[in-house]
């Protein structure tokens, strides 16, 4: 997924709890050109990236987004920063705005690889046009939220997915939806 996207997002959470690389591999094509995708870290407060971080390995292209007030001076030289204008709520980067400076860049296509606040966000945003998720045969009980606040509040708010994909992958099942026509057209 991550060779077929223009760009894989990451938040600020994942950033600091995974410190990923975010570059593609595939299995079995160690010494293949592999096209990396731009690595992207919202990181609003300029607090999370430091030297070092993986993303910064220089195997790929990496860009971090930050607050227009953010005090960023720490991350110069280490990657490209683009400044953005928060939410409404103050709470996070303006996401059109973002998908903005990504088309300048010549980014058509973005894979989100971060956790439940990034996924909540875009999907608040109708930044959203599939949804790729992995069932595997395990059950670990309680853990992370898939999904943060999307301002979906209730049952009749739910965004419905119309599955176009099933594969397995060893024991896995990955599915692939995309927001139902009906959903869109309440939208347009």
């Amino acid at each position: 997924l991550r060779a077929q996207a223009d760009a894989v997002i990451v938040g600020s959470g994942t950033a600091r709890a995974d410190d990923p690389h975010l570059g593609a591999r595939i299995a079995g094509l160690a010494d293949a050109k592999v096209s990396q995708p731009l690595r992207v870290v919202i990181d609003t407060a300029a607090a999370v990236v430091k030297p070092g971080a993986r993303v910064l390995d220089g195997t790929a292209p990496t860009l971090i987004a930050v607050a227009e007030d953010a005090d960023a001076g720490h991350l110069e030289g280490l990657a490209p920063i683009v400044r953005l204008p928060r939410t409404a709520a103050g709470t996070g980067l303006h996401i059109p705005a973002l998908l903005d400076a990504l088309y300048a860049r010549d980014v058509r296509s973005v894979l989100l690889e971060g956790g439940p606040t990034l996924a909540g966000s875009f999907l608040a945003a109708h930044a959203v046009d599939k949804v790729v998720g992995y069932l595997a045969p395990v059950l670990l009980g309680a853990g992370p939220a898939a999904l943060g606040d999307a301002g979906i509040g209730t049952i009749d708010q739910a965004l419905r997915l119309d599955v176009t994909a099933t594969d397995r992958l060893g024991p896995d099942l990955r599915i692939t939806a995309v927001p139902a026509r009906h959903a869109l057209n309440e939208e347009n």
